[in-house]
């Protein structure tokens, strides 16, 4: 170690220096800036609750399909054992060499266990596609049980007041929040683009510490020291740039992505009137097809408990319990594919309108 008054290991040194700014008036800065911050954020939530709707949606579908499926399936079975009970009729008949019977009505009675089997693989195949659906949409593990209510479907629901119904979607539909919450980000981001061409006004502080070792000759080194003296300040400021064409051309993007997000949300208003429009027409149409195929399973039903009736006593043709049967069938299908598509339509209505549409 070099000589000198003092020797010994070298001690502490301190410094310190701290600089603020406080603003004063920014001209709208600070408050179009959490105005921006703020929207989209609500915006961002008004699009999540949108997949939550299309979830809800999808599930009530494939939960519909599943009863639908079920249901077709329950009708299927009762046919497969009337005609098995007409089959062994038919057996019989054919062993006495019965004139009511020949082989080619037979063959009709065949043909249509034929056909119904098809709907039976139909209906079950049906069953389990919405089941899987299901289980996918509610996040259900492959090893896990689902339990499913067995329910009848419900007759189809009248249709709401249109105008109402478009009241409340406008109001409350996710994709008309999200939409005036982005136009409302962009206002403030266009009053932020223009409140940066005004300066700041704020006020600057600052301190400065410092300290010193028992290495030092004199006994502070510091003294007289312009680079290492303590000190503190506060003044009044002005910060503000000169490049105001770059700042009048944020300005006019500003300005123009405002115009997107207007044309934005008349675009989300007039799709979600093409929704409401296209859901509460599927619904009227189902409700009038539900009608019409229930009035004709009754009387398929009531031609095919005749026919088969008659063919049991001897006195009816295998041709009639054909046709009843098959009419019977064909009118019940068609009658739950109309129930089902009236709880879809109700679903889709209840998507567009944000809710229940009453």
């Amino acid at each position: 170690m070099g000589t000198g008054i003092f020797h010994g290991e070298l001690g502490v040194v301190a410094h310190v220096d701290v600089q603020g700014v406080l603003p004063i008036w920014t001209f709208g800065k600070l408050t179009a800036g959490k105005e921006a911050g703020k929207h989209l954020v609500l915006a961002t939530e008004s699009l999540l609750q949108r997949v939550r709707d299309q979830s809800a949606f999808d599930t009530a579908r494939a939960y519909w399909g599943y009863q639908t499926a079920r249901n077709a399936d329950a009708s299927v079975q009762k046919i497969r054992y009337r005609l098995a009970d007409a089959k062994k009729t038919a057996a019989q008949l054919l062993a006495e060499k019965s004139d009511q019977l020949g082989k080619s009505d037979a063959l009709k009675l065949d043909y249509l266990a034929e056909e119904i089997e098809a709907q039976h693989v139909r209906a079950v195949k049906n069953r389990d596609l919405a089941l899987t659906a299901l289980r996918l949409l509610i996040g259900v593990q492959p090893q896990e049980q689902v339990d499913i209510a067995q329910q009848d479907l419900p007759d189809a629901p009248a249709a709401p007041n249109a105008d109402e119904v478009l009241r409340r979607a406008l109001d409350r539909r996710p994709e008309t929040k999200a939409a005036a919450e982005g136009v409302a980000a962009r206002q403030a981001l266009v009053d932020l683009a223009k409140a940066r061409l005004y300066p700041d006004l704020g006020i600057a502080f600052g301190a400065r510490f410092t300290d010193t070792t028992n290495a030092s000759n004199p006994s502070d080194p510091f003294i007289n020291n312009p680079y290492h003296e303590s000190s503190a300040y506060v003044a009044l400021g002005l910060q503000g740039t000169f490049d105001i064409p770059q700042k009048l051309a944020r300005v006019r993007q500003a300005e123009a992505d405002l115009h997107e997000a207007l044309a934005l949300q008349a675009g989300a208003q007039q799709l979600i009137k093409l929704e409401i429009q296209q859901a509460m027409g599927d619904l009227v149409e189902a409700g009038q097809r539900w009608q019409r195929y229930t009035n004709q399973t009754a009387i398929g039903k009531q031609l095919a408990t005749q026919a088969s009736v008659a063919f049991d006593s001897g006195l009816g043709e295998a041709r009639e319990l054909l046709e009843g049967t098959l009419l019977f069938a064909r009118a019940d299908g068609e009658r739950l594919g109309a129930l089902y598509d009236a709880q879809v339509a109700w679903a889709a209505l209840e998507k567009a309108a944000g809710g229940p549409p009453q």
